[in-house]
């Protein structure tokens, strides 16, 4: 569950909200329940309100934060890889988050990737599991798109917004 605190016309509101399914929330709003379903999400040209997607401009852009779902949906199945340290070793380290990132919303280890170069995903879809702090935590994609590029390997230490995996532009 994820909580968020807003200051409207100076007044603050409290807005819990679970997620259900790749597409269905639970939103409580003080001691009102509601069960949404997310009908439609577009990348807007300056901003950016999808946890985990960074909207790229002129100036360049912060990293965003990763949707880390409390339970897998789906496990694949994942090739027996070397060492940690040699596969780390093999993928060149990726700085800067650029247009279309999915970046590390902590620093951690990354243990599985789901996803290769070319794949179709859907908002949700797990995409890695990052361990950070002894909690494996399943990093979903924040929108359905095409993965252009996996910027990371199983075994990899990532820091706190370096890219994951970076979409396609659409």
């Amino acid at each position: 569950m994820r909580r968020y605190t807003l200051g409207l016309g100076g007044r603050e509101f409290v807005i819990d909200v679970q997620e259900l399914a790749a597409d269905r929330f639970e939103v409580v709003v003080g001691d009102q329940h509601y069960e949404v379903t997310l009908t439609a999400d577009a990348d807007l040209d300056k901003a950016s309100i999808t946890p985990g997607l960074v909207a790229g401009d002129a100036a360049g852009s912060s990293p965003g934060r990763a949707t880390a779902a409390a339970q897998p949906r789906q496990r694949a199945a994942t090739a027996p890889t070397a060492s940690p340290a040699a596969a780390a070793a093999a993928a060149p380290r990726r700085t800067g988050s650029g247009a279309g990132a999915l970046c590390a919303p902590m620093p951690g280890v990354i243990l599985e990737l789901h996803v290769k170069a070319g794949d179709v995903v859907q908002r949700g879809q797990q995409i890695a599991v990052l361990e950070a702090m002894k909690m494996h935590n399943v990093i979903g994609a924040p929108r359905a798109g095409t993965i252009a590029e996996l910027c990371v390997a199983a075994g990899q230490t990532v820091a706190h917004g370096d890219p994951i995996v970076r979409f396609a532009e659409a």
